[in-house]
């Protein structure tokens, strides 16, 4: 074993925040494009997305747009803060429009949504865990490959204790915003 791979084992791994990403992207260390999210400290590069990954994201952001008017925010393709060290890119998410975004964090947040085609694996293992470790009440994985909507809720414990799966023409009901609901079949990229 050379040098430099003994002092990689042996050094200590720094662990950023939140705001050193963001000190990073003013100073132009990080550009503010780049494609990560915080996960656990490090910064994790995101799967591209295909296009029946982005055509899903933007009929769901308009649809939701069009529907929940002003007492409810839908963030695309953003950064949500759960804790100093996590700070993931959900596809979606939606919150009570009285909060500031400045303060939405897990516990707060209304809805976060995946949309997976080639990370529903990760979806549903990975971020099912970090979104249930902190707090994250509803979250929904739309698998684009099967026209099914994944519904994890009844937080308990850091772990979600009901997941269900719907078809694409039954309509979910968000659980904690008001006139939030869903139904893939009424997109025009699932018929």
């Amino acid at each position: 074993m050379n040098g430099l791979a003994r002092a990689l084992e042996t050094s200590q791994q720094h662990r950023f925040t939140l705001d050193d990403v963001l000190r990073m992207q003013e100073a132009g260390i990080l550009d503010e494009s780049a494609r990560v999210e915080l996960i656990d400290g490090a910064l994790v590069e995101m799967a591209p997305e295909g296009t029946p990954h982005t055509r899903v994201k933007m009929q769901l952001a308009k649809r939701f747009w069009s529907t929940v008017g002003d007492a409810v925010e839908v963030i695309v393709d953003s950064t949500l803060r759960l804790a100093p060290t996590y700070a993931p890119d959900p596809d979606l998410y939606l919150y009570d429009a009285s909060l500031p975004l400045s303060t939405v964090n897990g516990g707060n947040v209304g809805l976060v949504i995946e949309i997976a085609d080639s990370t529903l694996r990760y979806d549903l293992a990975f971020k099912a865990e970090l979104y249930a470790q902190h707090g994250v009440r509803d979250y929904w994985v739309v698998d684009v490959n099967t026209d099914t909507l994944i519904v994890h809720r009844g937080l308990a414990g850091g772990v979600y204790r009901d997941v269900t799966h719907h078809a694409a023409r039954e309509t979910v009901t968000a659980l904690v915003l008001p006139g939030v609901a869903l139904c893939l079949a009424e997109l025009p990229v699932i018929r």
